[in-house]
């Protein structure tokens, strides 16, 4: 449990760092804080559709951006289970024979494995030029617009890919033979006892307790819609709407995987990291696992620790797009005044911007 001196503590920081100073109807934020699978800390504060003035609360909606790509990550592990794929197959598996055609080097030899652990180098999708008649990119389209060039020898280096997580999303509807949403909902949501969660896309337009994103004006105290982009209608990298409570029944369901990690060298720190199934790693065991969400009008964080004197989980969703120095805020104070919630190596927290760049 918390005391009430770290309660006191963490209810400051929000009030502060979320309160208006004129009338305005602001977004705010969810967090939720478990130890040893019990909730200590639960808070929701500002708005999740401002024009309707309805409050953020537990069971609210966020896009969940890139911690959409842990559930995709489990996905593909629940098919290789049922032994309807391999992490080591190639594209060549999955996509057709005009996509070998034309990618022959990518159909060969881009593995699953490399697309999990974003070391394919598969080029990506939002440096492209836009659509041509503006409308958002839709996975179909990230795979239709590849081309027979990585940067690099897939295998041998890092590079953060949401293409890679595009097209996971695609082989899982390729395998299982359902839409990426109803293949999650039987396996993923469903036996988890979530709700509400779910995947979005062209045909699911209503999201019961959706979340919208915002973003400041220049006062900082008036927001604007920011909810779209370009590329905020792709599924596999961040497409999963989803709440605090929904997530810690995820949490509490499925325990760590223990699988291979890939060493990420292009960090300007000294200490080794690691990504594996969707997570940041700080240590090929995978005790302190983290990952952030970034899209149009939303900013996420979630980390947990697995260790055995404590397992922690710290889940912060926020619907106001770059709101990093709240959660910079907020990560300072636990590594300043919470012990009981900070990881034993902080680097990840402090390399994230750079890691998912």
């Amino acid at each position: 449990m918390l005391d009430e001196t770290i309660v006191s503590l963490l209810d400051d920081l929000f009030i502060n760092d979320y309160r208006s100073t004129s009338d305005a109807i602001q977004p705010g934020a969810a967090v939720l804080i478990s130890i040893d699978d019990q909730i200590v800390y639960q808070r929701c504060i500002g708005f999740a559709n401002i024009l309707q003035s309805e409050a953020i609360t537990c069971n609210t909606n966020f896009r969940l951006a890139s911690l959409s790509k842990q559930f995709i990550a489990y996905g593909i592990v629940l098919l290789e289970d049922q032994r309807k794929l391999t992490r080591q197959d190639t594209l060549a598996s999955f996509f057709s024979s005009e996509f070998k055609q034309k990618c022959p080097k990518l159909s060969s030899t881009v593995r699953i494995q490399h697309l999990l652990d974003h070391s394919s180098g598969v080029m990506d999708y939002e440096n492209c030029d836009p659509l041509p008649d503006g409308r958002q990119w839709l996975d179909h389209d990230v795979l239709a617009i590849l081309t027979d060039e990585t940067y690099f020898e897939p295998g041998s280096q890092y590079r953060y890919s949401n293409t890679g997580y595009i097209l996971l999303g695609l082989i899982i509807e390729v395998v299982s033979g359902q839409a990426l949403g109803d293949f999650l909902q039987k396996f993923i949501f469903e036996p988890c006892g979530m709700q509400t969660s779910i995947v979005f896309d062209s045909n699911h337009t209503q999201i019961a307790n959706r979340a919208f994103g915002y973003a400041p004006k220049e006062d900082n105290e008036h927001y604007v819609l920011s909810d779209q982009s370009p590329t905020s209608a792709t599924r596999g990298d961040g497409g999963i709407y989803m709440s605090i409570n929904d997530y810690f029944q995820w949490y509490r369901h499925c325990q760590p995987i223990t699988s291979a990690v890939f060493p990420i060298q292009n960090v300007s720190n000294s200490s080794p990291q690691y990504y594996s199934l969707g997570w940041f790693l700080s240590d090929v065991n995978g005790h302190t696992r983290i990952h952030s969400g970034h899209s149009c009008g939303f900013t996420h964080q979630v980390f947990r620790i697995d260790e055995e004197q404590r397992r922690v989980l710290v889940l912060y969703l926020s619907n106001i797009n770059e709101n990093d120095k709240r959660l910079g805020n907020f990560n300072r104070l636990i590594v300043e005044r919470i012990p009981q919630l900070r990881p034993n190596k902080l680097d990840l927290l402090r390399s994230l911007t750079e890691l998912t760049r």
